[in-house]
């Protein structure tokens, strides 16, 4: 195994371990961080509120992972284009710890999102939010952009700009739209469910999440466009050139698959909650209440559900439709 190899498989062992080391400090810090707001403030309130030295330490953890990762990844995969024996094994072991990084990264930004919901502090400033919540989120999309661009569109493999004619140059522009839109779509849509939050202090409602969903599911239909175009750029290589459109195509069905499966799962179980919440609220059932309630509850419960189950047809319709144009070429 060459120097360069070594270096690689050891820079991803030593990503794990800094984020196991970070992991178990941001997890003492938390405790100590409760520790020190363990009674009840003058108003009342609980816990050490939304801004937390504890959520920095998680995502330095992440990131410093991802980091270490994505440096190995560049180092095998020139390795494995240099046709270098042993670099296989090597890349697909740096890619492995790439995935897991990024993937935790969405996971951070996620949990950090559901977390600033109810929380048991006094009702937070702009700036605490800010700092305590959207910038968070905002820096893991953005390690997280940086690490999927370094590992797919400008692979150091790759990196000979000076060879590629300006088609190939165009799609690998636009291959890195293919993967910003879906993440800067779902980044922003996180952040409008917290401002609405933050200003009525109560969960979103289901036209909230018609909004977030709708910004998603455009955001994935923006990036099934342009993986689709850095394709089509490819195919009107007179030499076949290789341009990052594949992966960019890929990941993108990925995400379509997994749009529709989780709105999905959330308009059945909206839909079930609508329909319990006609019988709880309004006894036996629609057939007793007034028209105006019952329209009411349409426009509030149900309709939303339904504007749910739209976007799902709308999303994966789009998304399979340029599939098939791009086969089709």
């Amino acid at each position: 195994m060459s120097k360069t190899l070594k270096r690689a498989t050891a820079l991803v062992l030593v990503g794990f371990t800094f984020m196991w080391s970070a992991i178990m400090l941001g997890t003492y810090w938390t405790s100590r961080e409760y520790h020190y707001w363990a009674g009840a403030e003058p108003d009342g309130s609980y816990g050490p509120g939304i801004v937390k030295l504890s959520t920095y330490i998680f995502l330095i953890a992440i990131a410093g992972m991802a980091f270490f990762t994505v440096a190995s990844f560049r180092s095998a995969d020139t390795e494995l284009a240099k046709k270098t024996s042993g670099a296989l094994p090597v890349f697909r072991f740096a890619t492995t710890g790439v995935i897991i990084s990024l993937v935790s990264l969405a996971v951070f930004a996620i949990s950090a999102f559901f977390a600033s919901f109810n929380s048991y502090g006094a009702d937070p400033t702009i700036a605490e939010m800010i700092l305590g919540v959207y910038l968070p989120i905002l820096l893991a999309a953005t390690f997280c952009i940086i690490g999927i661009l370094s590992v797919t569109v400008y692979r150091k493999s790759s990196d000979d700009s000076k060879s590629l004619g300006k088609e190939a140059k165009r799609a690998k522009r636009e291959a890195a739209l293919a993967f910003i839109y879906p993440i800067v779509g779902t980044t922003i849509a996180l952040i409008i469910g917290l401002v609405v939050y933050q200003s009525r202090r109560e969960n979103p409602q289901a036209w909230v999440w018609v909004l977030i969903l709708a910004i998603v599911a455009g955001s994935v239909v923006m990036g099934s466009i342009y993986s689709a175009r850095t394709k089509t750029h490819a195919v009107r290589q007179v030499t076949p050139v290789k341009v990052p459109g594949t992966a960019a195509l890929n990941l993108n069905f990925v995400l379509v698959v997994m749009f529709v499966v989780i709105v999905s799962l959330m308009a059945f179980s909206f839909g079930i909650g609508a329909i319990s919440e006609l019988d709880y609220r309004y006894g036996s059932g629609y057939p007793n209440n007034p028209p105006a309630e019952i329209v009411q509850w349409w426009l509030k419960s149900m309709a939303p559900v339904i504007a749910m189950v739209a976007l799902v047809d709308v999303a994966a319709y789009i998304a399979v439709r340029i599939r098939s144009l791009v086969a089709s070429q």
